[in-house]
């Protein structure tokens, strides 16, 4: 049978129940923490499979010392063969999808609905395969990250002019996106679409940037929108589960909200071949990070202008740790941009200050070898501190401090919450909107999902 509209995740559900609760305890923060480099070194494996899909190919690009090449060539064999009858089931689903959703003669509500599904269900076996790498989960000879640090000097001498106007870096996009829109889809709280536009920005030479909308389902072309940033390493629609979708975007749909959730530079479809899911801007640090705050900013621009052009009456930016990091940046450069690019008001989630120190010092950073890596490629406090204004957004907001809400962690050890307090109190956010919890990274981000209290001031917010 049938049915009218996409369902909310039975994961979702799960979530927001009881058994919900352990995740916002201090015990699995620290267990999903130590389980996120087994979970990267996987990850790691899946993408640089796809370029290299023969099992001692794999083994060596993967860095496999010989005695692991010889112990491992017969699972890395089986796994890959696993893998490309994944993609290849994906491939003509996938390819039926896009012309459904792109092409000029849309099907049918029920046709997409089954299509949606039937496409993340697969695409999630073949982008994220869960245990089929597992064999790999210890093997310490594999990095979860494949690093190539730029060398410090060289970095600084070409960051020079951006450090002395870090406008450069965080200017507004030269005109307004060309966005394409795709066909509706039912959804639970509402019509369901994509819209694509190609970056401004030359760090992802100009490729394509996708957002998934959520429209209310009493419309409206004047409802306020809001565009929110995920975190490190999420591959949004392209699975099942893309958390965002449910706790944020389709809460803020069934208050009247249009949200955007976008795809962050070199994450999801904008994948680098061989690497995983925003493993440049881990590889690379600390340049990808400013990076990709800056594509990703100036990308938030060209949404904003759009949804402005839609004739939004107020818009709203935000997003969660690395989304949240991206917003501190828009909120502090903004006041440059065209009026139709400003938000009124801004979202942090895990945020930080002096995300210098962030990058050898955060737990995430430490677990994941961010820290060593720069370490051992030259980087210390006193020259990371010199990129601390592209880093760090200005001491002056270009939003009014009333319209920042904030989303914050007091045990984080990830984006500490210190740092972020320092960074608000320079701010003059007011204590009525610095939302805080007894909680670290994770069961910050656990009590998100779990509660709509962070949706409904936002969706108060964007009322006023």
């Amino acid at each position: 049978m049938s049915r009218e509209a996409l369902r909310i995740s039975s994961m979702h559900r799960l979530l927001g129940g009881p058994l919900g609760w352990l995740l916002t305890t201090g015990p699995l923060n620290n267990l999903k923490m130590a389980m996120l480099p087994r979970e990267f070194r996987m990850a790691r494996a899946r993408a640089v499979a796809v370029v290299h899909p023969d099992p001692l190919g794999l083994l060596d690009a993967l860095g496999a010392d010989a005695a692991a090449r010889r112990r491992l060539e017969a699972p890395a064999a089986k796994a890959l063969a696993d893998l490309a009858s994944r993609r290849a089931a994906l491939a003509p689903v996938q390819a039926q999808w896009d012309d459904a959703v792109w092409g000029s003669t849309p099907p049918d509500p029920a046709t997409l609905i089954a299509l949606d599904e039937r496409r993340r269900a697969l695409s999630e076996a073949a982008v994220k395969p869960g245990l089929l790498f597992r064999f790999l989960w210890k093997e310490a000879s594999i990095a979860p990250t494949a690093f190539d640090v730029p060398d410090p000097a060289l970095a600084l001498t070409r960051a020079a002019e951006w450090v002395k106007t870090p406008a450069l870096l965080y200017g507004a996009p030269k005109a307004p996106a060309a966005v394409e829109r795709s066909a509706a889809i039912p959804g639970p709280a509402g019509p369901e679409y994509l819209i694509r536009f190609p970056s401004p920005s030359p760090f992802t030479d100009h490729d394509t940037v996708t957002a998934r909308v959520y429209e209310p389902a009493s419309g409206g072309k004047d409802a306020p929108t809001f565009v929110y940033g995920s975190g490190l390493g999420m591959v949004y629609d392209l699975i099942r589960y893309w958390p965002e979708e449910d706790y944020m975007a389709r809460r803020l749909a069934a208050r009247g909200v249009r949200t955007v959730l976008p795809e962050s530079p070199w994450h999801g479809r904008r994948e680098v071949p061989g690497r995983y899911s925003g493993e440049p801007y881990l590889a690379r640090a600390p340049v990808s990070i400013y990076e990709l705050f800056s594509a990703q900013a100036q990308e938030t621009a060209c949404i904003v202008a759009w949804a402005r052009a839609q004739g939004a009456r107020r818009i709203g930016v935000g997003g969660v740790s690395l989304g949240g990091l991206v917003t501190q940046q828009i909120v502090g450069h903004c006041g440059t941009w065209p009026e139709e690019m400003r938000p009124d008001m801004a979202f942090i989630g895990a945020g930080s200050g002096h995300v210098d120190q962030v990058v050898v010092m955060g737990d995430l950073s430490e677990r994941l070898g961010i820290s060593a890596a720069v370490r051992n490629a030259g980087w210390t406090d006193g020259l990371l501190a010199q990129l601390r204004p592209l880093l760090d957004p200005p001491d002056t907001p270009a939003v009014a401090p009333e319209a920042i809400l904030t989303y914050l962690g007091r045990r984080d050890r990830s984006t500490p919450y210190a740092l972020a307090r320092q960074l608000l109190d320079r701010w003059q956010v007011p204590e009525r909107n610095r939302i805080v919890h007894d909680a670290d990274h994770m069961a910050l981000y656990a009590r998100l999902i779990r509660s709509d209290e962070a949706a409904s001031r936002i969706a108060d917010m964007l009322a006023t």
